[in-house]
């Protein structure tokens, strides 16, 4: 079970709520979720290490995560086809990881494909 601190508020806003989903869905390696969320050519940087291309790709990077024990949201922001996310993972071995994540959809429909996304993630320590 992972614990959330600082729930976004979706409120109204449907594309605030599938980008908290996505944090939550990552957190718990939700790959079902996640791949029905991403454009069969998405592009995920990951800031610093590498680039993953293509769905099958970043679902198989998604696999590998850690156990995360916690997220603690920061900012969620969302205009028409783009979106980021950042705050806190506590990881079951009590690292905490600072992240960051910059979406882009491919269109401001609630139902559009990510077809990119920028991850920058820091070990912020214990």
């Amino acid at each position: 079970m992972v614990a959330i601190r600082g729930e976004p508020d979706c409120g109204n806003a449907p594309r605030k709520r599938i980008v908290r989903d996505l944090v939550m869905a990552l957190a718990m390696k939700d790959i079902d979720f996640i791949s029905s969320l991403l454009a069969s050519d998405v592009s995920w940087a990951l800031v610093g290490e590498r680039n993953l291309m293509g769905k099958s790709v970043a679902l198989a990077w998604v696999s590998g995560l850690p156990s995360v024990s916690e997220v603690v949201f920061g900012s969620l922001l969302t205009h028409g086809r783009g979106a980021s996310v950042d705050g806190v993972l506590e990881l079951s071995d009590g690292t905490k990881l600072g992240f960051c994540h910059v979406l882009r959809f491919a269109g401001a429909s609630k139902a559009a494909k990510l077809i990119g996304v920028n991850s920058y993630v820091i070990d912020i320590g214990a």
